[in-house]
């Protein structure tokens, strides 16, 4: 009886397999990703048979590893943090987001339950695996991450199709998340703007630690001034566009915390200034008006 002859495989195929050498994936997992017996995804590994790999595998792949499939296929993905991931460590962090943790991940929560509601569980994961991000890190909302996440995560839903007045609505669903914590609670408990700032003003530490806030009442106007020393954070300032909108982000979202106490929106005057790596940001909230109107917001 003559040997087999190794059968032929095509590039998606021989790409599959690099990967599978290069993370340390176990065998046991192909039938998952390849969509095929143990026996054939046995006999595919050892080049007598062949089974056609198609992009819906390497979505697969992805979807167990948490990195963008474009990354892997081109193999310019990070192999030691897929390694961590078939290893069941899905909170790690790609380097990029490691530097300077700030932030915690709660405050883009009720971006991911937006972005759930409105197209989906498949297209959220989508968002996340883009940025080699694992779905997983929200299921602990005190996950710390740094503030290049979030202007990432701004910066990919453009990329994937948000409009700029959709990306504004993300600063308006804030409640989403946060009127269901404490600190959400204490806001529904305010009588008036002064409250709801003030309690702002109280838990700035709630939300993170990247801006040195300093604010001020006079008279009836709430005066906020963050400051960010943008050496700390090289990867934000190297993209003044997407600087310039997670900037907009937070300038939306001062404006929605009276949403939180059954209230309208303030929208502030804004002034920017940067002196010596230092990005000011002064705030001038109007709180003249004590009407807790009822005001219904529609998320779509």
């Amino acid at each position: 009886m003559k040997p087999r002859r190794p059968v032929s495989l095509s590039n998606e195929s021989e790409r599959m397999r690099q990967i599978v050498r290069e993370v340390g994936l176990p065998l046991r997992q192909l039938p998952d990703i390849i969509s095929a017996s143990a026996e054939d995804c046995l006999a595919w590994w050892s080049f007598h048979k062949d089974i056609r790999v198609t992009g819906s595998h390497f979505t697969r792949l992805t979807q167990i590893l948490s990195i963008d499939e474009n990354q892997l296929y081109n193999g310019t993905y990070d192999r030691e943090l897929a390694r961590k991931r078939v290893f069941g460590d899905y909170l790690s962090l790609p380097e990029r987001y490691e530097g300077n943790k700030n932030s915690f991940i709660r405050t883009s929560a009720h971006i991911l339950r937006y972005i759930t509601l409105t197209r989906g569980q498949v297209f959220a994961d989508k968002i996340l695996h883009s940025l080699n991000v694992s779905p997983a890190i929200y299921n602990d909302l005190n996950t710390q991450i740094n503030l290049t996440y979030f202007a990432d995560l701004l910066e990919t839903l453009a990329r994937f199709g948000f409009s700029q007045e959709e990306l504004d609505t993300l600063a308006s669903v804030n409640f989403l998340t946060l009127h269901q914590s404490e600190l959400g609670k204490q806001f529904r408990q305010s009588e008036s703007y002064f409250d709801i700032y003030q309690t702002l003003a109280n838990n700035f530490h709630y939300f993170d630690n990247n801006f040195e806030y300093k604010s001020s009442f006079v008279g009836k106007k709430y005066i906020l001034k963050t400051l960010l020393p943008l050496e700390q954070h090289g990867f934000v300032k190297e993209d003044v566009r997407n600087l310039k909108r997670l900037m907009r982000y937070r300038h939306l979202l001062l404006a929605w915390f009276p949403y939180l106490g059954n209230m309208s929106p303030l929208f502030p005057k804004a002034e920017e200034e940067c002196h010596h790596g230092i990005l000011e940001l002064r705030y001038e909230i109007d709180l003249s008006s004590d009407i807790k109107p009822p005001l219904v917001l529609h998320v779509v």
